[in-house]
């Protein structure tokens, strides 16, 4: 639910210019095609054999790459996974030119799900504060999967839990329960849609939306 909520973000920086954009702790690069015409550059830890990396990165996340290389930075779902948070965000300050800006969103509240590591969680005042101190002007903060959205996104997020091991009623209960759950799954994810698109990706009146999933900043490096 909340990676429908992200894609529906990054359309306000998709761009089909010729900028340098690095995808820092890309994963697979799922938001490549939003760049059609851009060079772009991807980091990350681990490197598959079939889809060879640009850059690997050690523990210290930092990118063999001269200062200033690229326009964009592209970092999603990323920096609660790096050891060290504020090395990472200076290697973003130090890669982009004067001017570039850094997309970075991360969770506000998730489960655990370490890739190897999952060290911890931001509120999106706690960003800003973070990406200030890193040197970076913010000039958007947003939230993505707030109020009733996130509450719903939780609630499916543990519907694989409800089971237990002992044979009663209350077992054969929770089984049905847990199916009934995830065959509503798509229901469940239009309706969310349908009645809460005020939820999925917020810009303004922040302090309205106290439970969200992702926080998001747009950020720029002075010139």
């Amino acid at each position: 639910m909340h990676l429908s909520d992200l894609r529906i973000a990054l359309d306000s920086i998709r761009t089909e210019c010729e900028i340098k954009i690095l995808d820092y702790g890309c994963g697979g690069s799922p938001y490549r095609s939003l760049f059609p015409n851009a060079e772009y550059r991807r980091a990350d830890y681990l490197q598959d054999e079939d889809d060879a990396l640009d850059y690997i990165l050690s523990d210290d996340s930092r990118v063999r790459e001269s200062d200033g290389k690229f326009d964009l930075i592209l970092s999603t779902q990323v920096l609660e996974h790096v050891n060290n948070s504020q090395l990472y965000l200076q290697e973003c300050y130090r890669l982009l030119r004067p001017g570039g800006q850094l997309y970075l969103t991360t969770h506000g509240t998730y489960p655990d799900h370490g890739c190897p590591y999952d060290f911890r969680r931001w509120t999106t005042d706690g960003l800003v504060r973070d990406l200030n101190a890193a040197g970076f002007t913010v000039s958007r903060s947003e939230k993505h999967t707030t109020g009733p959205r996130a509450a719903l996104f939780h609630l499916e997020s543990q519907f694989y839990n409800l089971w237990t091991s002992s044979h009663s009623l209350f077992a054969v209960f929770l089984f049905a329960l847990r199916s009934l759950c995830l065959r509503a799954r798509p229901w469940l994810h239009r309706m969310c849609d349908r009645h809460f698109p005020q939820n999925r990706v917020v810009n303004e009146d922040l302090e309205r939306h106290t439970f969200y999933i992702v926080t998001a900043c747009l950020a720029q490096k002075p010139r």
